[in-house]
């Protein structure tokens, strides 16, 4: 009974030490589902947004009545009579010189920008966690690269190593070797560094570990014609139409202070000496205030968001043509790295074919170790230009989403 205790305990301790340090292979999908939820910068943005949906809201109100009560009692000192009185008041707008109509169009184009810079904060959320991702799993590629590059030189080193014990080479050739396996043994472990590095990085964002990622599958031309169209659905853009939008209405609602404002009151009371209060009064009032000269000061504003409106003209301008330019070099670029991905491709078949001639020509004596060593060397540069293009081209369709504010899927 007290053995079956020990291996019951035995095995609990067992499973909890592998739960609490168990890691994952993930694939796109997941790690970005998992980023998003603890993102604080989407977090950050999504309320913010939800606070101009509220200021949206709040702009109405203006158009609603104001609606008070108010309840009194009073006495004098040395006085033995109390005063009691209680009442309702209403006010409403009928004119304010259209600070109303612009306040509530002022909110909805604050809404509307905000809209737009929560899907900025998404996409920039995608990249980076894109740029995470991608960096660990060519980490473990690097790794895997690494390991068999070094396999490679260690096999050379002997190689040389049998040839120079039996004077077939010179020293210099088995210390040159010898160099290129100490190389290979100093690459393998700090790549073996940067993949610690970067799935620490990784399992920060997420905060769940990640021992592996699962492949990333190809990556794929986009055919794109109409740039123009493309620019203008995106979140930088709208943000910036927004912001000139929010300008021009600031410019017009300056009207308001050359306008007169016209309100309607109403107001019923009760006071007495007794409660409750039995002497009734009721009254209403229409207003109207007209301001013909505040010192010029609506002068003075109409001038000055005149010039903050033609500011935020150059300024749209000037968005709108980097925007363009930005969306069409990373379309550029992105092409450009899918056709260097290309070529790096057939080098490296090239190469791996040449390595493969030239080490049965050296064994037989047709070329010497020079040639040999150099196409070697040529193949081992070859693998690793094609993980740096292969990562290259992955990263470069991810800036392509970010540009137009897309997300990779």
């Amino acid at each position: 009974m007290c053995d079956a205790k020990q291996h019951l305990k035995f095995f609990l301790i067992t499973a909890m030490v592998v739960c609490s340090s168990v890691v994952f292979a993930l694939n796109w999908s997941e790690v970005e589902s998992l980023a998003r939820e603890k993102n604080h910068d989407l977090k950050s943005a999504q309320k913010q947004l939800e606070s101009y949906q509220w200021t949206y809201k709040k702009a109405y109100s203006s158009y609603l009545p104001q609606l008070s009560a108010n309840l009194s009692t009073s006495a004098s000192f040395g006085a033995a009579a109390r005063t009691y009185s209680y009442g309702l008041s209403a006010t409403q707008s009928i004119f304010d010189g259209l600070d109303n109509y612009y306040n509530v169009q002022s909110a909805y184009a604050d809404l509307k920008y905000y809209e737009s810079s929560l899907k900025k904060a998404e996409a920039e959320f995608s990249y980076n966690i894109r740029s995470a991702y991608l960096d660990l799993f060519f980490a473990q590629e690097n790794v895997a690269i690494l390991e068999k590059i070094l396999e490679q030189r260690i096999s050379n080193a002997r190689l040389i190593a049998l040839r120079y014990k039996s004077g077939k080479e010179d020293k210099g050739n088995l210390m040159r070797t010898q160099a290129d396996q100490a190389q290979a043994e100093y690459d393998f472990a700090a790549a073996k560094r940067d993949l610690a590095l970067a799935k620490l990085n990784l399992s920060q964002l997420i905060e769940q570990n990640v021992d592996d990622l699962q492949d990333l599958g190809s990556v794929e031309a986009v055919s794109q014609d109409n740039f123009d169209q493309l620019v203008k659905r995106s979140p930088s853009y709208v943000m910036a139409k927004y912001q000139l939008e929010s300008a021009q209405i600031a410019k017009n609602a300056t009207i308001a202070g050359f306008l007169p404002s016209v309100s309607l009151g109403a107001n019923y009371s009760n006071r007495g000496n007794s409660w409750p209060p039995n002497s009734e009064n009721s009254s209403w009032t229409l207003s109207l205030s007209y301001s013909f000269f505040p010192g010029g000061s609506n002068i003075a504003d109409a001038m000055i968001y005149n010039l903050k409106l033609e500011k935020a003209e150059q300024d749209f301008k000037q968005s709108e043509n980097d925007l363009r330019y930005s969306v069409q070099k990373a379309y550029s670029d992105f092409s450009d790295a899918l056709e260097a991905l290309e070529v790096k491709t057939v080098s490296l078949a090239a190469a791996k074919e040449r390595a493969i001639i030239a080490r049965a020509k050296y064994l037989n004596g047709l070329i010497n170790y020079d040639d040999w060593d150099r196409i070697e060397n040529d193949y081992v540069a070859a693998q690793n230009n094609l993980l740096t293009y292969r990562k290259a081209a992955y990263l470069a369709e991810a800036s392509w989403y970010k540009a137009y504010g897309g997300t990779k899927k």
